[in-house]
């Protein structure tokens, strides 16, 4: 493992006053996926503890419960991971999304140390791609003092995401309590403005690395399709944020989702396609590590976990 202490680490372990060797850290969160030209890792950010109230909140009466029965929830918190993926193919390190940080949820910003337990130095990340801009998706761009965990690395976004969250739009659409989101956005694009690249649906931006426009949780929202002769995979970011409802009621929405009905119009697509060409599934929000498939279940669809 490297010995190379992380900033975070360095401030952590001078505030509780305990060697850095005794913190505990997660490591990759299960078995990489194996692809014909490289491999892809998922690694844990943390989880987000909400309220169920605050999750699907327009599911009520029986329909509710019989989720959270399904879910196993017995205690009203909604435990979503944040998973974040490695793809190591050829010489390039390329890492999809970059979690939250430690500015965004105590229970999350765990990224740096769950790379460092699997002896990926972050500084050799080559690539970054950014499904949105959600916090839990960019704020965790920058270490304790403000500085770029990955200065060397090449960075994208989709043109429609960027110019949302780059003007004052993004401010005016935000509802209450999640001002931040925009804030937060706007000075880590001001970090990244000389250093980001744009794509649009449809452009190969790496050698078979596709882009699939998955507009609706966000405006610029993208997946990003990972072309392979044995095991193709669609980094799907928060297109899907639960194992039961985002499959058998893709119609159902998400308080996150910011345009609901072009969140499951996309919802739906991606679901055929994905059903139709086999491609397998790498999710954000999905039970860690977030792997997995899709069949078609009658009039719905079916999530099935890599380890099932």
């Amino acid at each position: 493992m490297s010995k190379k202490l992380t900033r975070r680490q360095i401030v952590a372990g001078t505030v509780a006053g305990i060697t850095i060797a005794a913190l505990p850290v997660p490591a990759v969160l299960a078995s990489p996926l194996s692809l014909a030209n490289g491999k892809m890792s998922s690694f844990s950010d943390g989880e987000m503890n909400l309220p169920v109230e605050s999750v699907f909140y327009d599911i009520v009466g029986n329909d509710r419960n019989k989720f959270l029965n399904a879910a196993g929830v017995s205690d009203g918190v909604w435990r979503r991971p944040v998973n974040v993926n490695l793809l190591e193919i050829g010489n390039r390190k390329i890492l999809f999304d970059v979690g939250s940080g430690n500015n965004f949820l105590p229970s999350l910003g765990e990224l740096p140390a769950a790379l460092d337990a699997a002896e990926v130095d972050i500084g050799d990340i080559t690539d970054v791609v950014f499904t949105h801009a959600h916090p839990d998706h960019i704020w965790g761009i920058v270490d304790d003092f403000d500085d770029l965990l990955m200065p060397d690395a090449a960075y994208y976004i989709s043109q429609g995401e960027w110019d949302f969250w780059d003007s004052d739009k993004a401010m005016n659409a935000m509802p209450a309590g999640r001002e931040s989101f925009a804030v937060g956005a706007k000075s880590r694009f001001d970090m990244l403005r000389n250093k980001m690249s744009f794509f649009k649906d449809g452009d190969e931006i790496l050698p078979n690395i596709e882009i699939v426009k998955t507009a609706g949780h966000t405006p610029g929202h993208s997946s990003i399709l990972i072309h392979d002769s044995g095991h193709s995979v669609l980094v799907v970011g928060d297109a899907f944020t639960h194992p039961i409802i985002s499959f058998n009621h893709p119609e159902w929405h998400d308080p996150a989702d910011m345009d609901r009905e072009e969140s499951a119009l996309t919802r739906k697509r991606i679901l055929d396609r994905v059903t139709a060409d086999k491609i397998s599934l790498a999710a954000t929000h999905l039970p860690s590590p977030g792997f997995g498939r899709v069949e078609k279940n009658q009039a719905a669809w079916r999530y099935i976990a890599a380890d099932s």
